[in-house]
C-alpha cells in the first residue's frame, strides 16, 4: 500500500502551474520598488504550528507539523486537468492528562476535472452518456493513534480508498465537494489483544473545500459515516466528521503564518474503546518553502 501511494505522488508530478495566480494583484511593491508576494498556497508548503487541544473537558498543547503538495498536470489524450492535494508524514503529538499523538503517512485526494461532462461507451456505434462529475480518488494510508492515557495499546489505519464524485465541477483547485464509498482497514492492538475492522465500501465519505483566490481564506471540511464490520466484534455503525477555517494573518519573510480554528467529534471510533468523542482546536502554524 505504500508503494502504492509512492507510485501515486510521482505520477502526479506537476506538469501545469500550481499555487496562486501568477498576475499583478498578488505582487506588491514596498516603499524601494522591491516586489513582494501578498498571495499563499493554502495546500503547499512545510508545515509546523502549535495549538490549544481541548477535548472531553480535558484542554492540552500540541504541536503539528508535515508536508503538503499541490501538484497538477493535463492528461496527454484529451487535455483534462488533474487537481491534486498530498500530506506526507504529518505529526501530532500532545501533553496534559490525556497526552497522546498521531501520525499519518500519506493522505491525498487526486480529482480529474473532465471537461466533456460525458462517459464514452466504445459499443459498435460509440454512444456519449452525460456525467456532469468530477472524479476523485481519496486515499490515505499509514494512520497511526497512540493515545498514552488509555494504557498500553495503539490504533492503526493502514489504508482507506474513496471514490468521490463531484458535482460542482469547479475548473480550479480552490474549490471541490466530492462524495462516495470508501473502504478501508483498521487494526487495534490492547492489552485484550489485537482486533482488525474492515469497511468494503460500506461507508459514505464527503471531502469539500473552499479557498479564496489571494490563499488568505480556506475552508475545509471532510467526513465519513456507514458499517464497519469488526472481525471479533460483528458489524457496528461509526461516524467521523472535522471541519477547519485557516486564515493569513502576517507573513515573516515571504513566509506565511496562518490562524487556525477547527473542530471534529467522532461516533463509536475513537480511541481503544472505540468511544464518541468532540474535539476543538485554536492555534498558529507557518508554511515555509511553499507556493506563492
Amino acid at each position: 500500500m505504500l508503494m502504492l501511494g509512492l507510485a501515486l505522488l510521482l505520477a502526479t508530478a506537476a506538469d501545469v502551474p500550481r499555487g496562486v495566480p501568477d498576475d499583478d494583484a498578488c505582487v506588491a511593491l514596498d516603499e524601494r520598488g522591491e516586489r513582494y508576494p501578498i498571495c499563499f498556497d493554502p495546500g503547499d508548503g512545510f508545515v509546523v504550528g502549535t495549538r490549544t487541544r481541548l477535548s472531553r473537558s480535558a484542554m492540552a498543547q500540541a504541536v503539528r507539523t508535515g508536508v503538503h503538495i499541490r501538484s497538477g498536470r493535463s492528461s496527454r489524450s484529451k487535455g483534462s486537468p488533474w487537481f491534486n492535494n498530498h500530506r506526507l508524514l504529518g505529526l501530532e503529538a500532545w501533553d496534559g492528562e490525556q497526552r497522546g499523538l498521531t501520525f499519518t503517512a500519506y493522505d491525498g485526494t487526486l480529482r480529474r476535472h473532465l471537461e466533456e461532462g460525458f462517459i464514452l461507451v466504445p459499443t459498435a456505434r460509440p454512444a456519449r452518456i452525460p456525467f456532469p462529475f468530477d472524479v476523485t480518488v481519496a486515499l490515505r494510508l499509514g494512520h497511526l493513534e497512540r493515545r498514552v492515557w488509555e494504557g498500553p495499546g495503539w490504533t492503526l489505519e493502514t489504508g482507506r480508498l474513496g471514490l468521490l464524485l463531484d458535482p460542482m465541477r469547479a475548473e480550479t483547485e480552490r474549490v471541490w465537494f466530492g462524495v462516495g464509498p470508501v473502504a478501508g482497514h483498521a487494526v487495534r492492538r490492547s492489552r485484550e489483544g489485537v482486533s482488525h475492522t474492515v469497511a468494503p465500501f460500506t461507508e459514505l465519505m464527503f471531502d469539500a473545500g473552499l479557498e479564496s483566490r489571494d490563499g488568505l481564506w480556506a475552508l475545509r471540511a471532510s467526513g465519513l459515516a456507514g458499517w464497519s464490520i469488526g472481525i471479533e466484534r460483528g458489524l457496528y455503525f461509526r461516524a467521523r466528521t472535522d471541519v477547519g477555517l485557516e486564515r493569513v494573518v502576517l507573513a515573516v519573510a515571504d513566509q506565511p503564518v496562518v490562524l487556525q480554528l477547527s473542530g471534529a467529534y467522532v461516533h463509536r471510533d475513537a480511541g481503544l474503546d472505540r468511544r464518541s468523542e468532540w474535539t476543538a482546536n485554536v492555534g498558529l502554524a507557518v508554511r515555509v518553502f511553499g507556493a506563492r
